[in-house]
């Protein structure tokens, strides 16, 4: 390592430590809501962000795409707020709102300056708590959500990630797609959605997560006067099946008119987060695909073998899977098989102590970069208590994975990335003549 890299790194770490330097403030409030602030003095912004932990697996048959839909009606108005007044009052001030919707969490959050962070608080208090439903407003927000689904099918990512997952879960509610289907979203009534809200959206599933120049102390007392008034209620447990262990592969082939290029993912049952696998596999990732210096950018994308790859694990917290996606000619699928698995071969053969450490140094400086936007920040916390269910997944990230050793990501290749067991999906164009 140079003199420059060294002093760049140092500098580097140090800057994490001073984003770092104060400690994450959490309270659980008495109606069992979670609070968690991350003051910052190093910024002028603020990123509030409410986290749920309820997604596409929490529903029942007949709720399928309830959490994505409810996600959209919450921006309809609230008992204080008309429809698009939310919105237009964060603009107004130069913020940021924005939601997600995911199998396993959904959140809302607002990025504003700090001067405005109290009113970007109590808007998001009502957009997430005090929604209104309003039945008019669900038929028109059916017709959106629809068509948003009818697009998905038009693109052939989703298509093959669809099929992907169904193949791959033939048991969890991991194989249904977030948005549900347009018969499911057609039957919902008011009385169903209030049911879903009422039961998901409360303070016992909730968390409040306030990163930026903020006392916390001052946070806890707004949040008592929004949030920490609403009442707590008992969270359903739902019947969330685990997925079996697999037996040998699953190879599923589809044709498609509308593309010219093959479409190809192929995956692998891993570990949930925040096992200790978790890191090695990041690691993994790291060395197989990310950035330019990665296996699979030199040996497949730079030689001009694929247009496209992508590698890493879906960091779930049941049901985990570590896939590889190619896009490539259609005439290539077999030789893009034969080289990934060849590439993988020699990556568990030759792997040295050194690329498992230029690696590590990656992931830690990308974390700290990244974690420099409040945003993001948030984001991690709200992940780590409302997923990973553990907040030392976040405090810890960077150690645990600096303490991952050569032998651990071997340990991934010989345990899970076997050549006999595994799903697979091409998606080839109509006229193929694989």
């Amino acid at each position: 390592m140079s003199a420059l890299r060294i002093i760049l790194f140092l500098g580097v770490l140090l800057m994490g430590k001073t984003l770092m330097a104060q400690e994450l403030y959490i309270r659980d409030l008495p109606n069992g809501m979670k609070l968690i602030v991350q003051p910052r003095q190093d910024t002028e912004a603020v990123a509030l962000h409410v986290w749920f932990r309820v997604g596409s697996v929490y529903e029942k048959y007949d709720e399928k795409g309830m959490a994505h839909f409810l996600e959209h009606m919450l921006f309809n108005g609230s008992e204080k707020y008309a429809y698009g007044e939310i919105d237009f009052i964060v603009e107004s001030l130069g913020g940021n709102i924005n939601a997600g919707t995911s199998k396993d969490f959904t959140y809302y959050h607002i990025e504003i300056a700090h001067p405005y962070w109290k009113k970007a608080l109590e808007l998001l208090h009502q957009l997430t708590l005090r929604a209104t439903l309003d039945e008019d407003m669900m038929k028109k927000e059916k017709e959106i959500v629809i068509e948003e689904l009818r697009r998905g099918k038009d693109n052939p990512t989703t298509v093959l990630w669809e099929e992907f997952e169904k193949q791959a879960y033939k048991v969890s509610p991991y194989r249904f797609p977030i948005i549900g289907f347009e018969d499911t979203i057609r039957k919902f009534t008011r009385d169903m959605l209030l049911n879903f809200y009422r039961s998901y959206y409360q303070p016992r599933n909730g968390a409040v997560v306030v990163v930026g120049k903020v006392d916390p102390q001052e946070v806890e007392e707004e949040v008592l006067k929004t949030f920490g008034r609403e009442e707590g209620r008992k969270v359903p447990k739902p019947q969330i099946l685990p997925e079996p262990p697999q037996e040998g592969i699953r190879f599923k082939e589809i044709r498609d008119p509308r593309i010219q290029k093959a479409y190809w993912i192929i995956g692998w049952r891993v570990p949930p987060i925040p096992r200790k696998e978790s890191y090695a596999l990041a690691v993994l990732d790291q060395i197989l695909s990310v950035g330019r210096t990665s296996i699979f950018y030199r040996e497949l994308r730079e030689k001009g073998v694929v247009y496209s790859v992508f590698a890493g694990d879906l960091g779930r917290p049941r049901d985990n899977m570590f896939v590889i996606s190619a896009t490539f000619d259609p005439d290539r699928y077999e030789e893009v098989k034969s080289k990934v698995f060849q590439l993988l071969k020699d990556t568990y053969s030759n792997l040295t102590d050194e690329q498992i450490e230029e690696a590590k140094r990656r992931i830690v400086n990308s974390r700290i970069f990244e974690e420099e936007r409040v945003e993001s920040q948030a984001y991690d916390i709200g992940y780590a208590y409302t997923v990973a269910r553990d907040l030392d997944f976040y405090r810890f990230y960077e150690s645990n994975v600096s303490s991952v050793r050569r032998v651990d990501v071997q340990r991934i290749f010989e345990r899970f990335l076997k050549e006999d067991n595994y799903v697979e999906v091409l998606m080839l164009p109509e006229e193929s003549s694989r």
